[in-house]
């Protein structure tokens, strides 16, 4: 067996699971924390990553062509700009730790920098001359300015790396601290994976050519490793959501994407290679092995699911498995409505009714929820007097009325009426047989079952919502104080991504509470204003300042529930000034309270914008 050419070709598959790895690692740190500056960075320094092994991959077969040249000096693109991310990174984590920055004009000069030098490696032999290949792996060779960027590219990276080891000294907590060890291992991965090693003198004639390919994959090992690694530490960095939550996404991330990515490559590369010697076609193996490969690692991921948990929750692998079945268990509205239609259609086809309607008892009065008639107008259910069913004396037995039959839906206890099934009585008035009695008892039982069930769900999301945004505040503080208590005061509203929440957090608590004695937004200029008005009690005047913004969201003339133009002050007053309750709201504005809540996040951020153009004003 020829080992030199299976390092070589193993090789090339890392070299495109490396590639793979980087650019799912710049997808899913887009989708969560594009809006985390650390994240923005990394996301730049991968890109250098993957324009270099990108080119490789593009080598591969390729080394003594004519268009190995242009592949080698396209590389320099990726080589070129390293050094200012790194830079920029190193600038955003001191932000971050010390509370200040390095000098603004180093990064836009180091951009300038690399585009020189990407510039000097297509058209001229300053940087770099003409390819060659070592031990069967092209590379350009050395020109006069190659050594002065080598020097430059180790001297920032050895700087960045020295910077990032000094920040986990300042760092409060040991978790934060074990990340910023892990940031620091990881640091020089990206250098690693893209600086031209080979450009510095070849290779050594006296070692044996099997060497280089073998230092090659584990390179490109210990490059994938390290980049996971410090994706893992950057993906902290601004984040709200529980760490819990967080490792397990990535987890099942890098599983389902990169990791599976790596083993198809390496399916399909060994089932190439055994293809001529088990006299098969090409693709034919390779094909169905990766196939294979990909559906199987699905598979394993979902079975490997318990595993997973044990492994990143431990102790708590208990309180998670709950979490998890009851976020599994719970019914949406849309579910509820869904389950009752189908409720309601198999209880006409027992009857062999034509249509059909169902009715919920919400505080005192019947609602429609769902119905089942090609031919039933709105105006038909409008005009069903409802209300009189639930004074009837025969709720324990089908009632006929106006042409319906209709049968109460009783909880477990049978006293309590939960809502009431109508179906329109058959054209064929024959007896229901014992079966079909029975049937549609059972098909009452489920749809009360659904019922009980969702009035209990209301009273666990009653008691769960104001646990939320004090879950979400909790995050919020504990991502500003792992990295330094500095960040507790002062603030640019402009800059603040967590503008709207702090608004929100200070209207739900707008007659008193923490969120609104504790919130950031009393920092504001305005606010201090108001405050002198109130005897120096920013409390008093932040209230007065959110007032104020309320009223700029009034619009002109005279003030009407349902008006579109209206809603959005609507929502604000009647919410959080008013204190009235959510479901009452959504009815007196004649809006679905899934609507209502997209409504409220939109008069929130409107909001939020009202109070930056006050603080501008402010400081004017």
């Amino acid at each position: 067996m020829n080992w030199q050419h299976f390092f070589i070709r193993a090789n090339d598959v890392l070299t495109a699971g490396v590639s793979a790895t980087a650019f799912a690692l710049v997808l899913y740190l887009f989708f969560y924390n594009r809006r985390s500056k650390v994240a923005r960075v990394f996301c730049g320094l991968l890109v250098c990553v993957i324009i270099v092994y990108l080119m490789d991959i593009l080598l591969t077969n390729n080394a003594g062509t004519q268009y190995a040249d242009t592949l080698l000096r396209l590389q320099w693109i990726g080589i070129a700009f390293t050094p200012p991310f790194y830079i920029e990174f190193v600038r955003t984590l001191r932000s971050l730790v010390r509370r200040d920055r390095l000098p603004i004009w180093i990064h836009p000069l180091s951009l300038t920098l690399s585009t020189i030098i990407t510039v000097l490696a297509f058209p001229t032999n300053l940087l770099v001359r003409q390819s060659t290949v070592s031990a069967g792996v092209a590379h350009l060779q050395p020109g006069n300015l190659f050594y002065l960027f080598a020097a430059l590219f180790i001297f920032v990276t050895g700087w960045g790396l020295r910077e990032t080891l000094s920040y986990r000294k300042q760092c409060f907590t040991r978790s934060a601290r074990r990340r910023m060890a892990y940031l620091s291992i990881s640091f020089i991965a990206p250098a690693l994976g893209v600086f031209p090693y080979l450009l510095v003198s070849g290779w050594p004639s006296q070692l044996p050519d099997i060497i280089l390919p073998i230092l090659l994959v584990l390179s490109n090992v210990a490059v994938a490793g390290m980049l996971i690694l410090m994706a893992y530490s950057v993906v902290f960095f601004d984040a709200l959501t529980p760490h819990r939550v967080i490792k397990y996404r990535m987890v099942r991330f890098l599983l389902r994407g990169p990791l599976t990515a790596i083993l198809a490559l390496i399916v399909f590369g060994f089932g190439l290679t055994m293809e001529p010697l088990l006299g098969l076609g090409q693709f034919t193996l390779s094909l169905v092995a990766l196939a294979a490969a990909i559906i199987l690692m699905q598979l394993g991921v979902e079975l490997s699911k318990p595993l997973i948990d044990l492994a990143l929750y431990r102790d708590g692998v208990a309180e998670v498995t709950h979490v998890q079945e009851l976020s599994q268990r719970l019914l949406t509205t849309a579910d509820l409505k869904q389950f009752l239609e189908n409720v309601l259609a198999a209880m006409c086809e027992q009857v062999r009714s034509s249509g059909g309607f169902l009715a919920i008892l919400d505080d005192g009065q019947l609602r429609w929820e769902v119905w089942c008639d090609l031919h039933m107008s709105d105006e038909e259910i409008a005009d069903l007097p409802l209300n009189q069913v639930i004074s009837t004396n025969q709720l324990n037995s089908i009632i006929l009325w106006d042409g319906y039959w209709v049968l109460p839906i009783h909880g477990k206890s049978g006293q309590q009426l939960l809502g009431i099934a109508g179906m329109r009585m058959p054209k064929d008035e024959t007896p229901l047989t014992e079966e079909q009695q029975l049937r549609l008892d059972q098909l009452l039982l489920q749809a009360s079952a659904a019922l009980a069930d969702r009035q209990l769900q209301q009273i666990v999301f009653e008691a769960f919502s104001p646990l939320l945004p004090e879950l979400k505040d909790i995050q919020r503080r504990g991502g500003l104080l792992r990295y330094s208590d500095d960040d507790l005061v002062g603030f640019s509203l402009e800059e603040s991504q967590e503008l709207p929440q702090w608004v929100h957090d200070a209207l739900a608590h707008y007659w008193g509470g923490p969120r609104l004695t504790e919130n950031p937004l009393l920092e504001l200029a305005i606010v201090k204003r108001a405050a002198q008005d109130y005897d120096g009690n920013v409390v008093k005047g932040l209230r007065a300042v959110l007032s104020t913004a309320i009223e700029r969201l009034r619009p002109d003339g005279e003030r009407k529930l349902t008006a579109p133009e209206w809603l959005l002050y609507n929502i604000l007053e009647m919410k959080f000034l008013r204190g009235e309750k959510v479901r009452q709201v959504a009815i007196r504005l004649a809006v679905s309270e899934s609507d209502f809540y997209r409504k409220q996040r939109v008069a929130i951020e409107n909001l939020a914008s009202i109070l930056v153009e006050m603080e501008e004003d402010a400081q004017i």
